[in-house]
């Protein structure tokens, strides 16, 4: 595993925003019904979702190379990509 996931998952729709800022990795809201909102985020474990979203739930886990971008997950304004 290279160290970078994309995570789906299902939390809570009152605020999806994550309860930790500023958050390293770009998150999307890409969907919504009475009570939950469906979320898609990068990140480095599953540690850092949980951190951040504590009532996330059904996740799915994808191994990726890269954050990538396109028209339906734009490159966040806050987003600066690691330097490390």
């Amino acid at each position: 595993m290279n160290g970078l996931i994309r995570v789906r998952f299902i939390t809570f729709i009152d605020d999806y925003r994550p309860i930790n800022r500023p958050v390293r990795y770009p998150y999307y809201c890409t969907g919504k019904g009475f009570v939950h909102a469906v979320l898609v985020s990068y990140a480095d474990g599953l540690d850092y979702i949980m951190a951040n979203w504590p009532d996330a739930h059904v996740l799915g886990v994808e191994e990726v190379d890269s954050i990538e971008f396109d028209e339906r997950f734009p490159k966040r304004f806050w987003y600066k990509e690691a330097t490390e």
